[in-house]
């Protein structure tokens, strides 16, 4: 079999294509790449890591000891209803929580503790001591730093050490 001529030329607008030019092409693009790469890591690992707190860890592995805490919580049968407001002036909050046992009857005699605090900010949390201001009913009044998003966090103590606490996410307006 015979091969046809052809006026077929190859360009040499860019030079002559070698095996060198397109392994230079090849390893430059790679580089462009790794150095692409490189940069995001970097500024990935020198910015905030996700961790607020130093021991996050041993906390991590002390985990069955909150699912065992919970479990115990729930047995207790009690509820909490949570109720944030602003006070129409801003980041002044006033924290509102109704216990209830599991007949639905006001639990008194508590010693509750209210904190605010931000999922990812650290410093500046509050911890107030509520009063009981009806049977069942305690508050606290917060000054926060700022608005934005907040952790609502009740925590109570019963008259026999019971144990019991509940979070909710709230958005204070600035």
């Amino acid at each position: 079999m015979k091969s046809a001529s052809s006026d077929f030329q190859p360009t040499t607008r860019f030079g002559l294509l070698t095996g060198r030019g397109v392994l230079i092409g090849l390893l430059s693009a790679f580089a462009v790449v790794f150095t692409a790469n490189g940069l995001l890591i970097y500024n990935a690992l020198s910015t905030f890591d996700g961790i607020e707190v130093a021991d996050a860890y041993q906390k991590g592995r002390a985990y069955n000891h909150v699912l065992e805490a919970m479990e115990i919580q729930k047995q207790l049968g009690w509820s909490a209803a949570v109720e944030v407001d602003d006070k129409g002036s801003a980041h002044d909050v006033r924290l509102r929580v109704a216990f209830t046992d599991r007949a639905g009857q006001p639990l008194r005699g508590l010693t509750p503790h209210g904190v605010f605090y931000r999922p990812v900010v650290g410093g500046l949390d509050q911890r107030l001591a509520m009063k009981e201001i009806s049977p069942g009913r305690y508050e606290a009044e917060f000054h926060l730093a700022e608005g934005g998003n907040w952790i609502a966090r009740v925590a109570a103590e019963g008259p026999h050490g019971e144990k019991f606490a509940q979070e909710q996410r709230v958005t204070i307006r600035d």
